[in-house]
């Protein structure tokens, strides 16, 4: 493929989470969610990749998507049943999904079955998140990739949003920014 063809299916591959994480964010609440940094760029799949590993795939040859929200529901002070609504979805959705508590954390994370992993965080804080993983992609060259998308995005996204709103990914037209 071309840096232009594998663009627009990178392209693709984001809305395509941001679906993802749209439909798991409403399961817990359609009001405002805050934003943990910017959802466009690949990141290199190295050793870092969720789901299956790809035979022979490294930080040069793939790269997967990520995407996270937080919410502090009114009066939450990390309770493993705040899991409870999450693990339903994950249920009805027919995933395959588990749960553990990680410190004084629990997370709930499920494998959709078709490239993508939730995972669902609660802590005693009452900052519970909500982040979205793909399994590994390829491409001919992440950094190329890479460099093509964040060159066009103007890395402009909100503070927070409610469940369906995101940055727009670039188009390749886009000029090139400074």
């Amino acid at each position: 493929m071309t840096l232009e063809d594998e663009f627009g299916l990178a392209a693709e591959r984001y809305v395509e989470m941001q679906g993802v994480l749209e439909e798991a964010q409403v399961q817990l609440s359609d009001g405002s969610w805050f934003w943990n940094g910017g959802d466009v760029l690949p990141v290199a799949a190295g050793a870092d990749a969720f789901g299956e590993a790809l035979p022979g795939a490294d930080d040069d040859n793939s790269y997967f998507f990520t995407a996270g929200r937080i919410l502090e529901p009114e009066g939450a002070e990390g309770e493993r049943a705040d899991l409870d609504p999450m693990i339903a979805y994950f249920d009805e959705k027919g995933w395959e999904s588990g749960s553990r508590e990680i410190g004084r954390n629990f997370e709930a994370r499920a494998d959709s079955g078709d490239g993508w992993w939730v995972t669902y965080t609660v802590r005693p804080n009452g900052q519970y998140s909500l982040a979205v993983y793909s399994e590994p992609f390829w491409t001919n060259d992440s950094r190329a990739l890479f460099s093509a998308i964040a060159d066009r995005d103007p890395a402009d996204f909100p503070q927070e949003s409610v469940p369906g709103e995101y940055s727009p990914f670039p188009s390749w037209s886009d000029p090139v920014q400074p």
